[in-house]
This record gives structure tokens, C-alpha cells and sequence, in this order.
């Protein structure tokens, strides 16, 4: 997901502060360098002056290792007493996610939802825009496992979470898909509940039957299915969670095309 209209993520000021000592220059002059390649598309920064909160879409993530999360969550701290600022940053393959890394660190949820101008696509039900919500505001109760982002041909973002909600405790792990076509202006989330994270991607690997649906009901939402027929397809190799790393810059890629 790209937005040609807004300005650079590096419109954020630190003008007069220099980098605290034990924050990761390396990281924050490689995410300085490559800005032309960061869209913005959260930026919050609270009354005081304080602390920016920011996410920000990768767009040269595509050509990095395959599966590889799009999006980066940022804070940055500035001490005006002290004159410095520190910045921390974590990539992560879906919004609410990148979202509940920033509400973690102090930022008001309200405060940190994505602007409708600045995505390429809109929720197409109440489901998936329950499901984002429950994902932002979930806390420490959902551990992320395994995840894969693919743009290329299926646009599915698939996340493997393990549940610590007593509520899940027969069926853990939770499989989130985010599914997309270019030729729609809108996308689903939905979510599927496993015993197993080998049975949940061995689901992936099969598409047999439709996303089996977790036991509890959101309010709201009881009259859309939870879970939905997915097209059959081949296992992709699922990857690790990703650390805070520069983004990747290839030699002059091809322009990417919008991407959620």
C-alpha cells in the first residue's frame, strides 16, 4: 500500500536533537537513507512534543527475502532537557499488529489508526474490521509464530499466533489471512482456529475445506461466517518473525504496484 501524496516519514522533526547514545545509528541512518522508499502511513505525534509514533510501508520489502513483513512500526522520544532523541523500531507483516506494537509503547489506539486517504484498500466487512480491532488490542495475548507476506501472485498475508487467551486453550493456534485482489478497492481478514501449529499449516498446504472457525463469536458480527473457503494453493515457506533490520534497497528496481 503506497500513498503518493504523503509526505516523507522524515518530515517528523528532530531538528536540534542529535541520536541518544545507545540507540542503533546504523539503523536509523539506513532508515534516513532509504526514506524515498517508506510511505507513511501512520503519523502521531502527541501535544507535548514528546514521542512520534509512526508505521510506515516498505515498499522495497518485496524484493527482499521472500515472505518478508511490509511494515515498519517506529516510535522516536526526544528529551528536550538533554536535547536528544532515541527511536525504536519492528517490522511486522499486518497493521493491527504493527498498531499493538505502538499502543505497547504508550500510543493512544485512537490516535494510531491509519488515515482512509493513505491506504489502497478498505475493509470489505465488519468481520475483518472486528478482527483488526480484536489484533490491535489484543496485548500480549496473541504470540506470533510464523508469518508470510505474499504480493506476488496470491496477495495473502498469512499470520501463525499462539492464543494465551483460557478461552482458546483446545485450539491455541490462530491463523489470521489477509486477502486482497489489485482489482478491488477492499480486503478480508479472517481468522482460523488449530490444535496444532502443524495442523494450522497443514491447512495452508491443502486448502481442504473452508478456514476452520474458532468457537467464540464477536459481537456485532455474528451474521458474517468467520471463516470462509480459501483457494487451494501450494505451502509457502513460512518466515520467522523479522527484527528491527535496515529495509532492503535493490539495484533500481521496478516501480511495486499499491500494496496493503
Amino acid at each position: 500500500m503506497t500513498c503518493p501524496t504523503c509526505p516523507p516519514w522524515t518530515s517528523v522533526s528532530t531538528d536540534g536533537y542529535t541520536l541518544a547514545d545507545g540507540s542503533d545509528e546504523y539503523l536509523f541512518h539506513a532508515l534516513t537513507t532509504d526514506h524515498d522508499c517508506l510511505a507513511p502511513l501512520v503519523t502521531h505525534h502527541t501535544d507535548d512534543g514528546q514521542h512520534s509514533y509512526l508505521i510506515l510501508h516498505d515498499t522495497t520489502a518485496t524484493w527482499d527475502i521472500p515472505g518478508s513483513p511490509q511494515l515498519l512500526a517506529m516510535t522516536l522520544t526526544r528529551d528536550p532537557g538533554n536535547r536528544t532523541f532515541g527511536f525504536d523500531a519492528e517490522r511486522h507483516p499486518l497493521i493491527p499488529l504493527a498498531q499493538r506494537w505502538l499502543i505497547a509503547r504508550g500510543a493512544a489506539p485512537d490516535a494510531i489508526r491509519v488515515p482512509p486517504e493513505r491506504t489502497g484498500a478498505q475493509p470489505a466487512d465488519a468481520l475483518t474490521t472486528a478482527l483488526e480491532e480484536q489484533l490491535m488490542t489484543s496485548g500480549t495475548r496473541y504470540d506470533v509464530v510464523e508469518h508470510y507476506t505474499d504480493d506476488c501472485t496470491e496477495y495473502e498475508t498469512s499470520v501463525l499466533a499462539h492464543d494465551a487467551d483460557p478461552s482458546s486453550a483446545d485450539k491455541p493456534y490462530r491463523l489470521f489471512l489477509e486477502t486482497w485482489s489489485p482489482d478491488s478497492p477492499t480486503y478480508t481478514l479472517r481468522e482460523g482456529a488449530f490444535p496444532t501449529a502443524e495442523a494450522a499449516w497443514e491447512w495452508m498446504e491443502n486448502r481442504e475445506g473452508p478456514l476452520p472457525a474458532p468457537r467464540a463469536s464477536i459481537p456485532g458480527v455474528l451474521a458474517t461466517p468467520r471463516a470462509e473457503a480459501a483457494p487451494a494453493t501450494t505451502r509457502r515457506s513460512p518466515q520467522p518473525p523479522s527484527a528491527a533490520l535496515p529495509p532492503a534497497k535493490p539495484p533500481a528496481p521496478p516501480s511495486p504496484g499499491r500494496r496493503r
